[in-house]
C-alpha cells in the first residue's frame, strides 16, 4: 500500500473499522514506514486525549441569558419587520399622492416641482445612508455585551 491510502484508513483503524484483510495491510504498512508509524502515533495519542475529554455544564445563570439573548433578538427582529412594513406602505401611499396631488397638477410651478423633488431626493438618500451605516455598525459593535 501507498502511504497516502494508508493515511486514509489511519482514523478507521483507530475506531476499529477496518476489515480483517485492511488491518493486516495498514499493519505491515505501518511496520515499513516511519512516517505513517509516526502518523499514525499521533492519531493514537489524540484519540487518547479526546476519549478522556468530558463535557462542562453551564451553569443556569449563563443558559438563562443565552435564552435572554435569543428572545430579545427573535422579538427585535420581528418588531423590525414590521415597522419596515409599515413604513413602507405609508411612505408609497405618501408618495402616491405627493405624485398625483402635487406633481401630475398643472398649478405648482415648475421651479417648486424640481425644489420639492430635489429635497425629498436627498432626504432619502441621507436616511437610507444612516440607516446603512447604523445597521452596519450596529452589527459590529465590539461591546455590545458590556454591562455598565
Amino acid at each position: 500500500m501507498k502511504c497516502d491510502e494508508v493515511r486514509i484508513l489511519l482514523s478507521a483503524l483507530l475506531d476499529n473499522e477496518l476489515t480483517p484483510e485492511e488491518k493486516k495491510n495498514v499493519a505491515d504498512h505501518l511496520a515499513n514506514c516511519e512516517d505513517c508509524r509516526r502518523e499514525y502515533a499521533s492519531l493514537l495519542k489524540l484519540k487518547e486525549v479526546t476519549d478522556d475529554m468530558k463535557y462542562l455544564d453551564l451553569p443556569d445563570r449563563l443558559w438563562a441569558g443565552y435564552w435572554h439573548g435569543i428572545y430579545n433578538r427573535i422579538e427585535r427582529g420581528i418588531g423590525w419587520v414590521f415597522l419596515s412594513l409599515g413604513a413602507i406602505i405609508l411612505l408609497a401611499f405618501g408618495a402616491w399622492r405627493l405624485l398625483n396631488d402635487f406633481f401630475l397638477s398643472s398649478r405648482p410651478p415648475l421651479i417648486l416641482k424640481i425644489g420639492l423633488g430635489t429635497l425629498l431626493f436627498g432626504m432619502i438618500v441621507l436616511l437610507v445612508s444612516v440607516l446603512r451605516e447604523r445597521f452596519f455598525s450596529r452589527a459590529h459593535d465590539r461591546y455590545e455585551e458590556v454591562e455598565l
